[in-house]
């Protein structure tokens, strides 16, 4: 019964697998036919003035609009009183607008981060700017570092709120090692919420296996447009490698 049920998952599997192994060759087959070719004078550095600024320009609007909006729900939240936790609803609004800022002090920290690495790549990588660029990307690396700052005492802030809401699972802000505050937070939730972390990191695997793969095949094409460019495809693969390799090992230490 069970081998009949799998066999037309089995069949449709094996179709998909047809069908881009077929899509794959026929890329591969218009690019090495030269039919598809890049132009020679073709930019892709997206600016308008300086080289690259509509990206930095987008990646400030995007940490301007986190910022703004983690100050306002840090004030909204520190102008609730605590009487508004406690309610017959599953979670109270000042609950929700918590879990809210949360996400969003941890997307403003990330896409900080990519800002300002990139600043500094662009600035300090190989190929020395123009002296026209000079004080454009001094003030890039600035901005960059300036709002990093921000957005790393915003995220302490939110933590000390969450603290403050959930005292009873609060994170150790002093701890040295991040790796150990996760387990001794992870150790004091019960087993609801523990099942919830395990299917929410189980479908963060997925996704970033996913991801991790379309970036490969991104790369790749990448590379039969604009010349062979091994590096991200390595990089990429290698942090693919480690992924399946921590997940099977903790598999394996279940069976121990």
């Amino acid at each position: 019964m069970m081998d009949s049920t799998n066999k037309p998952l089995k069949t449709k599997k094996a179709l998909w697998l047809i069908l881009w192994a077929f899509i794959g060759g026929m890329i591969g087959y218009i690019f090495a036919s030269g039919a598809i070719t890049v132009p020679e004078n073709a930019d892709f550095s997206f600016s308008l003035v300086y080289e690259y600024d509509l990206m930095f320009a987008l990646l400030a609007l995007i940490v301007l609009v986190l910022l703004v909006w983690n100050v306002i729900g840090l004030s909204q939240l520190n102008a609730m009183h605590d009487e508004d936790q406690y309610s017959d609803e599953p979670m109270s609004p000042k609950e929700k607008l918590l879990g809210t800022i949360l996400k969003v002090s941890s997307y403003n920290t990330i896409v900080t981060l990519l800002w300002l690495v990139l600043a500094f790549a662009h600035a300090l990588g190989a190929g020395s700017p123009r002296e026209t660029m000079q004080t454009y990307m001094l003030v890039n690396m600035i901005s960059g570092c300036v709002t990093m700052f921000m957005a790393i005492f915003l995220q302490h802030r939110t933590l000390v709120i969450y603290n403050e809401v959930y005292p009873d699972r609060t994170l150790n802000l002093k701890s040295n090692s991040g790796k150990e505050a996760a387990r001794e937070l992870f150790a004091k939730m019960d087993e609801g919420e523990q099942w919830t972390v395990y299917r929410s990191a189980y479908s963060a695997y997925q996704i970033t296996n996913v991801m991790l793969i379309a970036g490969i095949v991104l790369f790749t094409l990448y590379s039969l447009l604009f010349g062979f460019t091994p590096l991200p495809i390595v990089v990429l693969g290698i942090i693919l490698l480690v992924q399946q390799t921590v997940y099977y090992r903790e598999v394996a230490k279940a069976y121990k």
